[in-house]
């Protein structure tokens, strides 16, 4: 068993903030409680009291405490007594200490790459004339980009994470977790299927999974011909050609789709501290693809640390001020993501004070 390292006073920085805290299942109901007196939902009522929608949310899953600060506004925009709500809802005012050592700042300190990108390719344009449409496609008005997008990068790069386009039919599926991805393919890829292909899907949730299929000759020959994706198990597959441009928004949003769809954010215990470390992780079966990730996520001025075993490649970012690059360069589309990302913030927000200039 490991001995828990203790740091001298004389080193340590000692942050009071005061939070409200409520017995287990009781935060959920004052925040119930506080949707049905103003009568909004979570978008309008984040806009209200100035605070992202994903934050919002995660008080109300109880990830955190609630800010005092944001508890005195609730207070005043429902127009209730502060002693009264908390007898309600049996919570109480606290002061949260939280101290933080001069090693785990350290950790801002670090110096990240620049960024270079390697690829001279800038043609971002595509031939689509040769594509095929059959009768289903034009009855429900299939299009299909003319050249490389964001979107498109994005769209690509979920498919490389949860998709699966088969060998023998047209069919192509992305598929989930339906524990906590439900809201990122409602809100998020639903709507970009619509923007892309104009194709409006129809998402379910099966066994053990949650996303949709989709039939179309026109997407099946517009993914294999014009942007080279091989069809069938994703083993030994690489990025397409067409992708490797000389554009940063073109990568970083492909990077984005294949992390938010089949990769890991995830907070470790370090220095004594819980959750506090950040590490952004993805496995895959390709090496291959592994290899090219790697190769880009260098390109963006990280270190990604590679490994391989019988199974799998795997590719780790480690430390506060990649993952500070990796939010503001690449960011997180997913909102289990996202919740994580607000949950450490809240935890530790002394550590959000980094000047983008360094990180970027």
């Amino acid at each position: 068993m490991g001995v828990r390292k203790t740091y001298k006073q004389m080193i340590l920085i000692d942050i009071m903030k005061k939070r409200v805290s409520f017995v287990k299942g009781e935060q959920e109901r004052f925040i119930r409680y506080l949707k049905d007196k103003t009568k909004l939902g979570f978008k309008n009522l984040s806009q209200e009291l100035d605070i992202p929608e994903g934050t919002l949310k995660s008080y109300n899953y109880e990830f955190c405490d609630i800010p005092y600060d944001l508890f005195k506004k609730i207070l005043k925009l429902i127009k209730a007594e502060k002693d009264e709500i908390l007898e309600e809802y049996k919570g109480e005012v606290r002061n949260e200490v939280l101290i933080i050592g001069r090693k785990c700042f350290g950790e801002q300190k670090k110096v990240l790459n620049k960024i270079k990108i390697d690829f001279e390719n800038q043609e971002l344009s595509l031939d689509i004339s040769n594509i095929n449409f059959s009768r289903y496609d034009l009855i429900k008005e299939i299009i299909l980009p003319d050249k490389i997008t964001p979107q498109l990068a994005e769209e690509i790069g979920m498919h490389y994470g949860d998709g699966f386009l088969s060998e023998k039919r047209y069919d192509y599926r992305l598929k989930g977790n339906p524990k906590d991805e439900v809201e990122y393919y409602q809100n998020y890829i639903k709507p970009l299927f619509k923007n892309l292909y104009n194709a409006n899907i129809n998402l379910k949730e099966s066994y053990k999974s949650y996303g949709f299929e989709l039939r179309s000759k026109a997407i099946w020959e517009f993914k294999t011909k014009v942007l080279g994706i091989k069809p069938g198990k994703k083993y030994s597959i690489s990025i397409p050609e067409r992708l490797k441009v000389n554009d940063i928004n073109i990568i970083t949003s492909f990077i984005r789709g294949l992390f938010d769809t089949d990769g890991c954010l995830s907070f470790k215990t370090r220095y004594g501290y819980e959750k506090y470390y950040p590490c952004i992780s993805i496995a895959l079966t390709s090496k291959g693809l592994i290899k090219e990730v790697g190769e880009i996520l260098n390109m963006l001025g990280f270190a990604p640390s590679i490994s391989y075993n019988n199974k799998y490649g795997r590719i780790s970012i480690y430390g506060i001020k990649a993952f500070k690059r990796y939010e503001k360069l690449i960011g997180w589309r997913s909102q289990k993501n996202l919740n994580r990302l607000n949950n450490w913030k809240n935890r530790y927000p002394q550590l959000n004070k980094i000047k983008m200039a360094d990180v970027v």
